[in-house]
């Protein structure tokens, strides 16, 4: 059997029995894309839709769809001209899904991060413990695919493992000092210090290791090297650095209490519906969504909801029937939408993520839902839509009219 790694940490590189394969894959940024969304997905259906939206994020393409199929028959290609039997169905089709192949036998690194940093928060013994510490450090060469680190599909995963890094090397760290490994504390911060040369933690472990060992000059000059990039929060003198580490190790303790609080504060993440606020908050949202808009190349749709009655209808009436609307807004929209009361008989909504095309779909049930209130025969409830162009330095925006009328 052969045997097929993928590495995404520290950069991408696929190698089957050892050999690195598929260099022209290089060549096409789109291909090599799709290949890291598939790989990071982990054997999850994904829908021809989500992937032309994952790869033509803010970009222009006449025809994605037909832009996908080129890139898969292209990847299908580059195997074939290499002769990797062993790769042939790695990304299997069916009915306007994609998926790398579940049943493919390969190792991902990213994966094998993963499974021992659960493996390792469900082991109660230290000397095990450590050693999937050290398998982890081992492993992690880098940030997730540094090339692509930019792509919000990168960033949350590239996030989440430098995490599972970050606490295994401390941890491992805290059992060494444990054992009083100073000489393997200082192996392993050198090391991380290369893929975290700003972590102060870091220095200040170094630094202790090193007085410890008596090697007082080389921890002179950490400490020197590291006030001079700014990592250390004052010049640390000799024999003084385990006082630094011990105030830091406190604040630490501090803030993983404060985050603990926080978390327990804020609102679970179940869909309530969509976020009804005063139009001074909805202002503030909506400049946060345009800069999300701008960074990820994600669509922000702006709506604008107006109730007209006909003549003669009650004043209290028609205060009850906006009132609903509201509720309406709130019970058919998402909870990542936003909206507000914006005159007497308006509201606002704000919708993220949606495609031009079906970005009236919400505002339609809404309507429908309208309709169905007893008294609506008075009433004529329309729309406007407005897309923002993508460009933060941009006032334009395109509009989207639709007027919605009800026979009385």
């Amino acid at each position: 059997m052969a045997t097929i790694e993928i590495k995404m940490l520290g950069g991408f590189e696929i190698r089957v029995n050892g050999k690195p394969v598929l260099a022209q894959l290089a060549q096409s940024r789109k291909a090599t894309a799709l290949v890291q969304y598939l790989v990071l997905r982990r054997g999850e259906r994904v829908s021809h839709k989500v992937l032309t939206d994952t790869l033509w994020a803010g970009e222009r393409s006449t025809n994605p769809d037909m832009a996908l199929r080129a890139i898969l028959h292209r990847f299908r290609l580059m195997i074939d001209a290499e002769g990797l039997d062993e790769m042939k169905d790695c990304i299997v089709t069916s009915r306007g899904y994609y998926q790398w192949n579940p049943h493919l036998d390969c190792s991902v690194d990213v994966f094998e991060v993963n499974d021992l940093s659960e493996l390792a928060r469900k082991e109660s013994d230290a000397e095990k413990r450590s050693r999937i510490y050290e398998q982890i450090v081992n492993l992690y060469d880098g940030r997730l695919l540094p090339q692509s680190a930019s792509e919000p599909w990168v960033e949350s995963v590239s996030v989440r493992l430098h995490g599972q890094y970050r606490t295994a090397i401390l941890n491992l760290l805290e059992l060494c000092k444990k054992w009083g490994e100073s000489t393997r504390i200082v192996t392993l911060c050198t090391r991380a210090l290369e893929l975290d040369p700003y972590e102060e933690r870091l220095y200040l472990e170094k630094i202790v290791a090193l007085e410890t060992l008596g090697r007082h000059e080389e921890a002179e000059d950490l400490a020197r090297r590291g006030s001079a990039m700014g990592c250390l929060h004052h010049a640390i003198e000799p024999g003084r650095a385990g006082s630094a580490y011990r105030q830091m190790r406190q604040a630490d303790r501090n803030m993983e209490s404060e985050v603990s609080k926080l978390i327990s504060a804020l609102p679970d993440t179940e869909d309530t519906g969509a976020c009804i606020c005063d139009f001074e908050t909805f202002k503030e949202i909506y400049r946060v969504q345009r800069g999300v808009q701008v960074r990820y190349g994600l669509q922000v749709f702006l709506a604008i909801l107006t109730v007209a009655p006909s003549q003669n209808t009650d004043a209290a009436e028609t205060v009850l029937m906006v009132e609903q609307l509201g509720d309406l807004i709130h019970t058919n929209l998402r909870q990542c939408d936003v909206a507000a009361r914006y005159t007497d008989m308006q509201y606002v909504v704000m919708l993220s993520g949606s495609t031009a095309e079906s970005g009236t779909g919400p505002l339609e049930r809404i309507k429908a839902a309208f309709y169905r209130i007893p008294a609506h025969g008075r009433y004529l409830l329309s729309y406007s839509l407005y897309v923002p162009e993508a460009k933060a330095d941009s006032g334009r925006v395109r509009r989207r009219k639709k007027t919605a009328k009800k026979e009385k």
